[in-house]
């Protein structure tokens, strides 16, 4: 008896010291997680919730209740990428924090966040709210200056010229400033992400740039076109995590995509595309982003230009994927001009059926509309009245409805008077013939010959006349 009692405590001790194990064990990966704690004086609500920013998406990812402290805290920050993120309190009072690998320890005042910010832990967020407060002053700064200049000149416009130039060389010191500021930052701190976060919102100085090289561009346009992204490290996926890339894309498409042409946004994706291969993710984020910008565009060149030569030779994509946008890009090569026309066979409102390349005519227009779409509302009256204009002169057209309810359909043709052929198979975005036109949006409108042969696909109704104009004379 004795002996089993000495064997069940031994084993006791040995279970204890398992347990104990156990429990030391949970306890210290605990405390190797990161945490943001954020204590916000003057919010009377409940909760907060932790969004994590992708470019123009804010993403949820943990929601968290008050602590009886007065805090909002969220463990095991380490979960999520590394990047901006923000912290909701309502649909107005937010703040942006980087998560980097670090305890976050935050308090502020829900009366004004910025400037009452104390970060008590976290360098990241230190580096971060110390430019903002600074960029604040600068900003208030500029803001009176700009309005003393504004009071000067309306006052005397002649007379003011002196004053007004000492109130350009105070504003040019004070952005001056700000981004000596930043530079400093990143002196300071040249292993942190925040003073790279920071200075990849600004554009690098053309200025600077001439004194090092004075001749190498004649102009601004063609300095930037080579030095955009001069500021941003493509070799840093935490960046796909923050709205740096989708802002200088989306800037850098519209100073170099006008006027708007094939060329244009190709000779941009390339630029684009070239620096984004440092990184697979960041690689693919902008892939991504171009994709869904052209996707559902007129732009169907740019988008097989797309296909061909990024997303089809890049990495994980699955093979259903693939072989969908093998066959939009095999489409889209299929009806440019000079290929004749996928025939459309299709009912008009009595049910009786048309067969497109049947009807004789000099020249064919088909025009893809829905009865529900506002731009077709907008787009439709100007092309019945091209019709009208060159029906006598040997132009067929034809409204064939995305649509899937006659009455509505019959509605439409009513509402605008369309005494062109009116077709449709009511199978809304499910027909066949969306699909074999490659059409994403309406209206469309694609211009045959007389033998059916595409001769224009076009983007504006000054293409439509000249497409016309071509053909019928």
């Amino acid at each position: 008896m004795k002996t089993l009692t000495k064997i069940f405590t031994k084993m006791n001790k040995l279970l204890l010291s398992f347990f104990t194990l156990i429990l030391l064990s949970h306890l210290t990966a605990q405390s190797q997680s990161n945490y943001l704690y954020y204590l916000l004086n003057n919010y009377t609500g409940k909760t907060a919730v932790l969004f994590s920013v992708k470019g123009s998406d804010n993403i949820p990812v943990d929601t968290i209740t008050k602590q009886s402290t007065g805090a909002f805290v969220f463990n095991d920050i380490d979960q999520y990428p590394a990047g901006m993120y923000r912290v909701y309190f309502n649909d107005s009072l937010f703040t942006e924090v980087i998560i980097n690998k670090e305890d976050i320890v935050l308090e502020s005042d829900a009366k004004d966040v910025v400037n009452a910010m104390k970060v008590q832990k976290s360098i990241e967020n230190l580096i971060l709210f110390e430019y903002w407060k600074f960029a604040l002053e600068v900003r208030d700064s500029l803001t009176l200056l700009s309005l003393s200049k504004s009071q000067i000149e309306t006052q005397n416009p002649v007379a003011s010229q002196a004053k007004t130039q000492q109130i350009n060389q105070k504003i040019d010191q004070l952005n001056d400033s700000l981004m000596s500021f930043v530079d400093q930052l990143q002196k300071n701190y040249p292993d942190k992400f925040a003073p790279k976060l920071i200075k990849s919102y600004t554009i690098p100085s053309f200025e600077k740039y001439q004194l090092e090289h004075p001749k190498e561009y004649e102009n601004e346009m063609e300095y930037y076109y080579d030095h955009f992204f001069d500021n941003i490290d493509f070799t840093d996926q935490r960046f796909v995590y923050t709205k740096v890339l989708f802002v200088a894309m989306g800037d850098f498409m519209k100073t170099y995509g006008q006027p708007a042409s094939t060329q244009n946004y190709v000779g941009i994706i390339d630029q684009v595309m070239q620096k984004a291969g440092a990184n697979p993710l960041i690689y693919e984020y902008c892939l991504d982003l171009f994709m869904r910008t052209f996707e559902q565009s007129i732009w169907e060149d740019v988008m097989v230009h797309l296909i061909d030569n990024y997303y089809l030779t890049s990495i994980n994509r699955n093979q259903a994927a693939s072989n969908y946008y093998t066959k939009v890009s095999s489409r889209i090569k299929s009806l440019k001009p000079g290929r004749t026309a996928p025939n459309i066979i299709a009912a008009d409102t009595a049910g009786e059926l048309l067969n497109i390349s049947l009807i004789p005519a000099k020249a064919k227009m088909i025009v893809f509309y829905s009865s529900q779409c506002p731009h077709c509302a907008e787009a439709l009256p100007g092309l019945i009245q091209i019709y009208e204009m060159y029906k006598d002169q040997g132009l067929e057209a034809f409204g064939f409805a995305i649509d899937e309810d006659i009455t509505i359909w019959k509605s439409e043709i009513e509402k605008f008077k369309m005494t062109w052929n009116n077709i449709s198979d009511l199978k809304g975005l499910a027909s066949e013939v969306i699909g074999n036109y490659n059409i994403t949006s309406t209206p469309s409108i694609i211009i045959l010959d007389k033998n059916n042969v595409i001769m224009m696909k076009p983007k504006n109704m000054n293409d439509v006349h000249a497409t016309l104009v071509q053909l019928l004379n």
